[in-house]
């Protein structure tokens, strides 16, 4: 009782949901243990990474991701409820969001791991996506100290495995005379190095928030950058566009405020039915009425110009229906793991980003949020 009470007044939430999926991901341990005797079981016979079967290379590209995820969920949960034995059972509401993002991803990347294990024919059918990225990164100020602790412990972990994992590579490596490549995984290594090295002498649980800003960016990096690295040396011939492809793909642009000469209020509607919107007198006056209530414009257009990069990505497609209400928004659909504006969505997954000031009518909040679908035709009379 006393602990609903304290999570309740913190506003935490349970995490119990959670908890069954951290225990259902604990197979990544064994998946990445596998992998990486298979990456020893071949240097023992001089095979380098250039020359490893393709089924091999995939097994351990997997193993690694699935292992980086669900070692992140699980320092955070750890991190929270050492933190405060008080509220064990119960997260703050951004740190059960960043462990969903992390734990969202651990299945496919462990199925993955298991397939390719198991067919010697397996091939990556797509290896324009890789290396992949971490999923996106849930702002908030400031972070809280249980949040760092937890980024420097899997930080920890995963400098360990990624520094084995690259001297068992560099063995066959320097036999095939791949001394660029080699010294290019080093340098990412000492650059991850270096931003995990600095954030954790410098971390101090009671500092205070710049610190903490600043501590957090360089884990949030060194994280990064390890995680490619893990692929990078499962799959070296990722190294040739490494770097040139700007991570996941290109960033849409920032989107004019409101009141600027470039600002269009048609920003958020499907592409395909602006036109026929504009025509309609009472569609004008709902967009005009949109904005012109809408109390933090900059946070609806934030997360319109996190759509326009997913789009941009292939991250998400439109489907070419639209939401029922102004301002008549694109119905998406998923079309890899990907957070938009908090939310979690699975590949296939339709959603569509709700925006509304109807709710100020009756003194309730502005509505601005990601809703997930299915959703269903509606008749026209």
């Amino acid at each position: 009782m006393l602990t609903r009470v304290i999570a309740g007044f913190r506003k935490e939430v349970p995490a119990r949901t959670l908890e069954s999926i951290q225990r259902a991901g604990v197979g990544v341990y064994r998946a990445l243990d596998d992998a990486e005797a298979v990456r020893r079981d071949l240097a023992d016979q001089g095979v380098s990474a250039w020359r490893m079967p393709a089924a091999a290379a995939a097994q351990q590209l997997y193993a690694w991701n699935a292992y980086v995820l669900q070692t992140l969920g699980d320092k955070m949960i750890d991190a929270d409820y050492r933190s405060d034995s008080r509220t064990v059972g119960y997260l703050p509401k951004v740190t059960a969001e960043q462990v969903w993002a992390f734990f969202g991803q651990v299945e496919r990347w462990l199925s993955l791991s298991r397939q390719a294990a198991a067919n010697p024919g397996y091939r990556v059918e797509d290896p324009r996506y890789l290396p992949a990225d971490l999923p996106g990164w849930i702002e908030i100020e400031p972070c809280p100290a249980a949040h760092l602790a937890a980024m420097i412990a899997a930080c920890s972990a995963v400098q360990e495995h990624a520094e084995v994992a690259l001297g068992t590579f560099e063995i066959t490596a320097a036999r095939d005379g791949r001394h660029a490549e080699i010294a290019r995984l080093r340098q990412l290594s000492a650059e991850a190095g270096t931003s995990s090295d600095y954030a954790m002498q410098a971390f101090d649980p009671a500092a205070g928030r710049r610190l903490h800003e600043v501590v957090e960016k360089r884990l949030q990096r060194a994280l990064e950058i390890y995680y490619h690295l893990g692929q990078l040396i499962a799959m070296p011939s990722l190294l040739k566009t490494y770097g040139r492809r700007g991570g996941a793909g290109p960033t849409a642009g920032r989107l004019p405020l409101p009141g600027s000469g470039d600002f269009d209020p048609w920003c958020l509607t499907e592409r395909d039915a602006v036109r026929r919107w504009q025509r309609d007198p009472r569609a004008r006056q709902a967009i005009n009425d949109l904005w012109r209530n809408d109390p933090d414009p900059a946070a609806t257009l934030a997360i319109q110009e996190q759509l326009n990069t997913a789009l941009r990505r292939d991250d998400i497609r439109r489907t070419g229906a639209m939401y029922y209400a102004p301002p008549w928004a694109p119905i998406y659909r998923a079309q890899r793991p990907v957070v938009i504006a908090r939310r979690w969505l699975q590949p296939g997954q339709d959603f569509t980003f709700e925006v509304s000031a109807e709710p100020l009518r009756y003194n309730h909040p502005f509505i601005r949020q990601i809703v997930a679908g299915p959703f269903h035709q509606a008749r026209r009379h």
